[in-house]
């Protein structure tokens, strides 16, 4: 079962951070995508890496709940 989560991301090349309400479901990389999306260059293509707030990388095949995001959580997308 799929339910919301509230998360606040941050682009490794921009200083601006974002607040998220996005389905729990939905995948690292997908959220990787939609931040980016948002972000001052939005036709930079990946690969994305994903980290959470103690800086350890999330696998972006995973959705964001096996991840381990929760409501509240900082994640960091660098765009090497």
């Amino acid at each position: 079962m799929s339910g919301v989560v509230y998360l606040f991301g941050f682009m490794s090349d921009d200083f601006i951070g974002r607040f998220l309400v996005t389905p729990s479901d939905q995948t690292v990389e997908r959220l990787a995508q939609q931040l980016v999306s948002w972000g001052w260059n939005p036709e930079a293509s990946g690969p994305y890496r994903v980290t959470n707030e103690a800086g350890i990388v999330l696998d972006r095949h995973l959705t964001i709940a096996q991840a381990g995001l929760c409501s509240g959580d900082l994640f960091t997308v660098d765009r090497g």
